[in-house]
């Protein structure tokens, strides 16, 4: 009875395939500049139709480029890896390497904690 049933149950039809959906065109480089000065002057990003989208922001006063803070902001500074903890202590990890009487050099990891005092 069961190698009846587990037979029947193969041979049922699979369920209808749904259709691919539609694929989406999506290209900035198509899309015309606004013409209106809308958003620039922060007062909106002027009309659009029901299915576009509109992508548009307001600069900074300034220029264009402000590369002042930009360079502020982006800058190479070195990377320390060290935070303050309770009570004016700071953490830090780091890394140390110390040549060994055989020559072998050992690279080590390293956390620290630094208490005031």
């Amino acid at each position: 009875m069961a190698l009846a049933f587990l037979l029947a149950l193969q041979a049922v039809a699979a369920p209808p395939s749904q259709p691919a959906p539609a694929p989406i065109v999506f290209d900035l480089a198509r899309l015309e500049p606004l013409r209106h000065g809308l958003a620039r002057a922060g007062r909106g990003c002027g009309p659009r139709a029901g299915g576009e989208i509109l992508v548009c922001g307001v600069r900074p006063r300034g220029g264009d480029y402000p590369l002042a803070e930009m360079t502020r902001r982006f800058a190479p500074r070195p990377i320390v890896a060290e935070t303050g903890i309770a009570g004016g202590a700071t953490v830090r990890a780091y890394v140390e390497g110390a040549t060994l009487a055989n020559g072998v050099i050992s690279n080590r990891v390293m956390v620290g904690v630094r208490l005031p005092f």
